[in-house]
């Protein structure tokens, strides 16, 4: 089932103030207190079976991916709280999962809008739980870059979660990525493509670090296209069972075909080719085409 062409653009939303961003010492420090404080009053995290983060690229559909998961009744996926570099600073494992549940309490209580959009699952579990059973966040570019700069910092990850990890990477047509970003930040598509690059750069230095049980492969355009199997089999890989009401749920706000920003903007025949050789290259970037 796909419904109607969401997730919804509404007019000025309330802002979500942006990722957690912690600069200086000071403030590393009374957040680090404060969220001592906090894992006092949570849950003790006992039922937590997998850690869940993503990895990839700006633009791929990986909020809409994370919201459906949020959606499920044993799941809080947080909205950018930047979880690895949280790790990096000596959060422990408590304290981590706190904030998750915290950046996901602020995310809604902002409405679940981002970018212009309002990422809301009617009749669900978005802002609670039943059995918290997988825990993560939702920063993919941010924490594939810190992977490749820092490759140990997997198994520092793995050491403070104490359960098994799983990784979500999402790819969209590299055309779409590219184009949105050159819309966005107002660069020519050349420098679009080369900060793309970075990115396949990076996710190629993490992919062989992960256990392949630890890492899945979604296509964003699988999603829109028939999201209730997509999203079940992604279910499937985090241990998750689900229920047809979920399913359909999620399926009534994905848009029933991927919006094609490629098409916005004008292609000279160099700046395609520039991004045919990137698919070529990475090949986690699959068979897309131009015309697809």
């Amino acid at each position: 089932m796909t419904g109607p062409a969401t997730p919804k653009r509404r007019g000025a939303p309330p802002a979500l103030d942006g990722p957690v961003e912690p600069r200086g010492k000071r403030q590393w420090a009374s957040l680090y207190g404060s969220s001592l404080l906090a894992a006092r009053r949570n849950p003790d995290f006992s039922e937590l079976e997998r850690f869940c983060f993503f990895i990839g690229y700006a633009r791929s559909g990986h909020t809409l991916v994370a919201t459906l998961l949020n959606a499920h009744p044993d799941v809080v996926i947080s909205h950018e709280l930047d979880a690895l570099r949280f790790v990096k600073h000596g959060f422990g494992r408590s304290q981590l999962f706190s904030l998750l549940l915290q950046r996901d309490q602020q995310f809604g209580d902002n409405g679940r809008n981002w970018s212009g959009y309002q990422y809301e699952v009617p009749d669900q579990f978005q802002g609670r739980f039943e059995h918290l059973r997988v825990i993560g966040d939702k920063r993919a570019r941010s924490a594939v870059l810190q992977i490749a700069q820092e490759p140990r910092l997997l198994d520092r990850v793995r050491r403070v979660v104490k359960v098994p990890i799983s990784v979500i990477h999402v790819t969209r047509n590299p055309f779409d990525n590219i184009a949105t970003e050159a819309r966005r930040h107002k660069m020519s598509l050349s420098e679009a493509t080369a900060w793309y690059e970075q990115i396949c750069r990076a996710v190629s230095v993490a992919r062989p670090l992960l256990d392949p049980s630890e890492l899945v492969d979604v296509r964003y355009e699988d999603f829109a296209g028939d999201a209730g199997p997509s999203l079940a089999a992604l279910c499937g890989f985090l241990g998750l069972e689900t229920q047809p009401s979920y399913l359909e749920a999620c399926a009534g706000i994905v848009w029933s075909s991927p919006n094609r920003t490629r098409d916005a903007v004008a292609w000279s025949d160099r700046e395609r080719k520039g991004v045919e050789r990137l698919i070529e290259t990475y090949d986690v970037l699959g068979s897309y085409t131009f015309d697809d």
